[in-house]
């Protein structure tokens, strides 16, 4: 009986995401930059800021000095995009994340990108266990 339980919690969680999970102004970027918190790890740069909304939003940005192609480019974002709607979950207080992208982290795969955002969110006690 237990185990009917654990799978109905489990289906009630909404693996989208919401255009309100976006950080869309150049200000609240900013303001992610310059109160937020700076990390490295594997070539990927992040910014994280608690804030007092009710759920955590990303914005994700890739420079044309990083990488010419708009394809690669794209596809880091939507790479970053999934890693986040799949484990938005997970993260235990609301953040702001700011994902600035590097040469290194472009060429990434998938797997890589996750393992190094996850150990990021877990290395400053920001996630479930």
């Amino acid at each position: 009986m237990e185990n009917t339980n654990v799978k109905k919690e489990q289906v009630n969680i909404r693996f989208t995401f919401r255009k309100h999970e976006r950080i869309n102004k150049q200000k609240e970027i900013d303001t992610v930059f310059e109160k937020g918190e700076k990390f490295f790890k594997n070539g990927l740069l992040v910014y994280i800021l608690k804030t007092d909304k009710n759920y955590s939003r990303i914005a994700i940005l890739v420079s044309n000095k990083v990488e010419k192609s708009a394809v690669i480019r794209n596809k880091f974002k939507r790479r970053i995009r999934e890693i986040f709607r799949l484990n938005k979950h997970k993260i235990k207080v609301p953040i702001d994340i700011v994902v600035v992208a590097t040469k290194i982290s472009v060429k990434q795969k998938y797997s890589f990108l996750e393992k190094s955002f996850l150990e990021i969110l877990q290395d400053n006690n920001l996630l479930n266990q």
